[in-house]
């Protein structure tokens, strides 16, 4: 049986009294709270290794770097990808959906190519698709759920045509809870030459990830709903399509060679 009192003695903030009770938290969809082990990490990071990431010589520095790359490497055994490399930190979830719509989407979309939506979808992961369907002259076309609040399959496969190009949706619903099929609408979308983007933020809590064996293009989630500090996220992208990405943001680091002509 779980010892649900040396549960929460891991999480500081259960440990606290509201209105003369235990603190009960149920909003784990939204953020979790944090462990005191990731509290101690962050701690020990700032006491004693903190120093710019790939951005200098001195020992500090290297100790950052190896755990930078450490945590991406630790990532991409935890979801199964097949390099480090195919790890990109992000902000968030949010961040990653619109690095994919800005740096892949709005690259690749022509004037009449179309997104499929579920109606089921969180604003992170239809905003970005609509800005860049407007910026392209693509169009989202959504798929409606059934009247238990599911993913309708059959719609679906309605609704994909050769006019689309990329299929986003929620591994896990935060609406309904519901967990969609995305192993039929990876396979069935690839048939017809589109790609997948899978927002992972709830699913990745609730069962073990493969993004190998899924055979997801893009598969992205936050580390603050997976007991990670905030401002964290993770976008997993297939190799080849990383690589057909221009940069989104510019700055440090990213290039050899800045001057003002170039």
């Amino acid at each position: 049986m779980l010892d649900i009192t040396a549960i929460r003695g891991q999480f500081p903030a259960l440990t606290q009294q509201i209105n003369q009770a235990p603190l009960v938290y149920l909003d784990s969809a939204a953020t979790t709270q944090k462990p005191q082990c990731v509290i101690d990490t962050l701690s020990h990071y700032y006491a004693t290794h903190n120093a710019n990431v790939h951005r200098g010589s001195h020992a500090l520095t290297a100790q950052a770097t190896s755990q930078f790359e450490a945590a991406r490497h630790c990532v991409a055994e935890f979801i199964g990808a097949k390099q480090s490399c195919n790890i990109i930190w992000t902000r968030g979830a949010t961040e990653a959906l619109n690095l994919i719509a800005q740096s892949y989407a709005r690259n690749t979309l022509l004037p009449r190519d179309e997104i499929l939506l579920c109606e089921t979808e969180h604003h992170a992961n239809i905003v970005p698709w609509q800005m860049v369907a407007q910026q392209t002259g693509a169009k989202v076309v959504k798929i409606p759920m059934t009247e238990q609040g599911e993913f309708d399959l059959n719609a679906f496969y309605q609704k994909l045509t050769p006019q689309c190009k990329i299929v986003s949706l929620a591994h896990v619903t935060n609406v309904t809870g519901a967990r969609n099929p995305i192993e039929s609408v990876i396979k069935a979308a690839h048939d017809i030459g589109a790609i997948v983007v899978v927002d992972g933020a709830q699913g990745i809590v609730h069962e073990k990830v493969d993004v190998t064996e899924l055979n997801a293009d893009f598969y992205v989630f936050s580390g603050h709903k997976l007991y990670a500090p905030t401002g964290i996220g993770v976008l997993y992208g297939k190799t080849d399509l990383l690589n057909s990405m221009p940069p989104w943001h510019g700055g440090g680091k990213m290039v050899d060679k800045v001057s003002f002509s170039g």
